[in-house]
């Protein structure tokens, strides 16, 4: 039995017609250009509010939040956090995400912080009252004693966040990048990283022989619930470069997890259709529960594609999820299904 899983988000011209338009660069409600990257949706009421850190060449890095109510059509509604204040210290800050905590009724923003202060990313925690202000930096701090980490996401549950991300390992004196997937729990405020519950995937042993380099296979990860079974999505590690997407699933967070699984492609893709992983949402309505794969294109780094976002229909055959190409769709958000357009529309 197949479960409709969907779209999400950004509309692709410059006209605001409701429609998903992959194959594009993709303009705000404005007219602007959408530079928004390596992020996350937050729901909140009938508006998705979009964040991501911009990837435009030869600038300050600086974060960026859209948002929508029809998934198609984005607002630009504010540059969050941008290389200045407390925050120019960082040479490089990415891969935001977004959380409320109902307790503290603040917005989280967690995102990567690099600075030539420390050895590679650290976890930046800032904080706001509105989820469009300026957001205050809290403090940094690296996921587990002295580990540096590389891409990060969060993953949210009833008053519980967690932060995914990949680890660092130092072996015999040397350093091994994105050595391994972990979750940790987060702080009831979500401000800090708590106790470790999964660390796994582990590709490095420090024998060459074994494994010839010095960084394993996986980034770009993010984990959904699907039917109580819960299912974490992975990129290829290739840089800039597109790559298949790769999954595994658990029961519960802690695990154990299954070993990765390709996620299939329809019509078939090697390369998740030119694009990197990035998040899934799950978009739930009166008549079905959908759910986006957003994927990132950096094609204005490997001179490959047109636009920088892909949003696809994610669906699940039998416990499998299975990526679906289209150009051209569109969602109500209320109902939850989604529909593919004529190419002529």
């Amino acid at each position: 039995m197949a479960v409709l899983v969907g779209l999400l988000v950004p509309g692709g011209s410059t006209a605001a017609d409701g429609i998903i338009h992959n194959d594009a660069v993709w303009r705000d409600t404005g007219g602007r250009e959408i530079w928004c990257n390596g992020g996350d949706i937050l729901r909140e009421g009938d508006t998705f509010y979009w964040v991501g850190y911009d990837t435009g060449p030869r600038r300050p890095w600086r974060m960026n939040l859209y948002s929508s109510r029809n998934l198609a059509d984005w607002k630009f509604e504010n540059t969050l956090v941008r290389q200045e204040g407390n925050f120019a210290q960082m040479g490089w800050a990415g891969r935001p995400s977004l959380l409320h905590n109902g307790a503290t009724r603040k917005y989280v923003l967690l995102f990567e912080a690099c600075s030539p202060q420390w050895p590679r990313n650290r976890t930046g925690f800032a904080i706001c009252d509105r989820i469009d202000g300026q957001y205050n930096l809290v403090h940094v701090q690296t996921p587990e004693a002295d580990r540096s980490a590389g891409d990060q996401a969060v993953y949210h549950e009833g008053d519980r966040a967690y932060l995914v991300c990949t680890l660092d390992k130092d072996i015999k004196g040397r350093k091994y990048l994105n050595q391994s997937l972990a979750i940790f729990r987060l702080a009831d405020d979500y401000q800090s990283v708590g106790r470790k519950i999964f660390e796994g995937f582990d590709n490095v042993s420090g024998n060459k022989a074994i494994v010839p380099r010095d960084q394993t296979s996986r980034e770009a990860s993010y984990i959904v619930r699907v039917h109580g079974l819960y299912y974490w999505f992975s990129s290829a590690l290739v840089g800039w470069n597109s790559s298949a997407t790769m999954y595994s699933t658990a029961k519960g967070l802690a695990g154990p997890w299954s070993e990765l699984k390709l996620v299939r492609t329809d019509p078939v893709s090697k390369d998740s259709y030119n694009t990197q992983h990035d998040f899934i949402v799950t978009v739930a309505g009166t008549e079905a529960t959908t759910y986006v794969y957003a994927g990132d294109r950096y094609s204005q780094w490997t001179r490959r594609g047109t636009g920088r976002n892909i949003f696809l229909p994610l669906v699940w055959e039998n416990g499998e999820p299975l990526l679906r190409w289209h150009r051209d769709w569109k969602i109500d958000p209320g109902g939850g299904r989604f529909s593919a357009v004529p190419l002529d529309k």
